[in-house]
């Protein structure tokens, strides 16, 4: 078998680190820039002097075989998947074995850590592969020599700037009421979503280990198939389990990437100092002017426009990054925080205007939180239901749809645009 050591993300950067810690790869054979440390993930401000995780060895403990795996990506969706997963906290095995079929054919390693407060909510395991073929089914399974995971598959994304078809999942604000997240995934799943997009507040307190298992526990036999990338929401608290339990780009905290024709932006508006809402500003404007892709997406967790009774609009955000989603052509911003579903008009400074010249708002926050009202007499309202819900986008060539759908698979609302 070839062996890969495997592009890393320094887990646990929080506010003030930007920057992937890169190592050389583990042989000639191997893709270059694919190797790299990861780090024990760290809560609040203070990276000082951070730790690198455990690298993976054949140790075994009492309870080896993998559990709650789940895929992401930290770099190029058609070449790379990153792959994390739970065992006990003595199980040392960091290993991810690949190919087109069972017989795999090439083993990766990583590395692994323990969490905070974490000795019954076992360790956790981080590999990430890459040099992968676009547009590809590959099998694959975790673990290590003798306690193997069961074969799980995963399709990387078809190459940048391709115009077929795909869709994915948008969601959010399922807090203490994780089932709703069970329910929308197995609806979701005739629809055959490419990859998801949840808009935070997963769990309802971000240090909460038991909260972040039973939500983990809902999306089996959905996340371990299917990539999904994780907003920081208010109730995250920039907790070390947010940084610890997803393998995500740069600091994990905003970052964007291309899914064919498509360029998404992750922000995040729940920051250590307000000055963050300005360097993301000044990243996002940087980051859209230099795409090319067809469609623009930003994904982040507090409207800024909403009718919600509860929360209402984020005015900081709106002034902040509004206008510079607007003037790059940014046509869906994707967003949870306010507990039902609600789209405005497109907009452009505060304006409504047509779907070529505008950014048009959508929030849904309706995986299991408690649900909020609206008001409907805001002008940049169109839609709003105070439901639980879920939406599908999907996009093929130079056309994007948007279909909201409550859990009886009810369509709620539906929104188009072309290019």
């Amino acid at each position: 078998m070839s062996r890969l050591l495997l592009l890393a993300s320094a887990v646990g950067a929080l506010a003030g680190c930007h920057s992937i810690v890169k190592a050389t790869a583990e042989d000639d054979s191997a893709p270059q820039d694919c190797g790299g440390t990861i780090y024990v993930p760290q809560s609040g401000v203070d990276t000082t002097d951070p730790v690198p995780a455990d690298l993976d060895e054949a140790t075994f403990g009492s309870a080896p075989t993998p559990t709650r795996i789940h895929l992401s990506w930290t770099d190029d969706p058609s070449t790379t998947m990153a792959l994390v997963w739970l065992t006990d906290n003595d199980t040392l095995a960091s290993e991810v074995q690949l190919g087109l079929d069972t017989t795999y054919g090439t083993t990766a390693a990583g590395a692994s850590f323990e969490l905070l407060n974490g000795e019954t909510f076992g360790r956790v395991h981080e590999v990430h592969t890459c040099g992968l073929t676009p547009g590809t089914t590959y099998h694959y399974r975790v673990g290590g020599d003798g306690h193997w995971s069961d074969d799980g598959t995963f399709v990387t994304a078809p190459e940048p700037g391709s115009t077929g078809a795909f869709r994915f999942l948008v969601a959010g604000d399922s807090r203490d009421n994780e089932g709703v997240w069970g329910e929308i995934l197995a609806a979701s799943a005739a629809f055959a979503p490419d990859f998801y997009l949840f808009s935070g507040d997963a769990i309802d307190i971000g240090s909460n280990l038991d909260e972040w298992g039973a939500w983990l526990d809902e999306g089996h036999g959905y996340i371990e198939q299917h990539p999904m990338f994780m907003a920081h929401g208010n109730h995250e608290f920039l907790a070390q389990p947010y940084f610890g339990l997803f393998a995500q780009p740069g600091n994990e905290q905003w970052w964007s990437f291309d899914y064919a024709n498509a360029h998404f932006v992750y922000l995040n508006d729940t920051v250590v100092t307000p000055t963050d809402i300005d360097v993301q500003a000044t990243w996002m404007d940087e980051d859209l002017k230099a795409s090319t892709s067809t469609w623009k997406l930003v994904d982040h967790h507090q409207p800024a426009y909403s009718s919600c009774t509860t929360h209402g609009s984020n005015t900081t955000l709106q002034e902040a990054w509004s206008p510079i989603e607007e003037q790059n052509g940014v046509v869906l911003d994707l967003t949870g925080h306010n507990h039902n579903y609600e789209r405005s008009v497109p907009l452009r400074s505060g304006q409504e205007t047509d779907v070529a010249n505008g950014t048009t708002y959508v929030v849904s926050a309706g995986a299991g939180a408690d649900l909020y009202g609206n008001d409907m007499s805001q002008a940049f309202t169109t839609a709003a239901v105070a439901d639980n819900n879920w939406v599908l986008v999907e996009i093929e060539g130079n056309a994007l749809s948007l279909t909201a759908y409550d859990l009886s698979g009810n369509v709620i609302d539906t929104f188009s645009a072309t290019k």
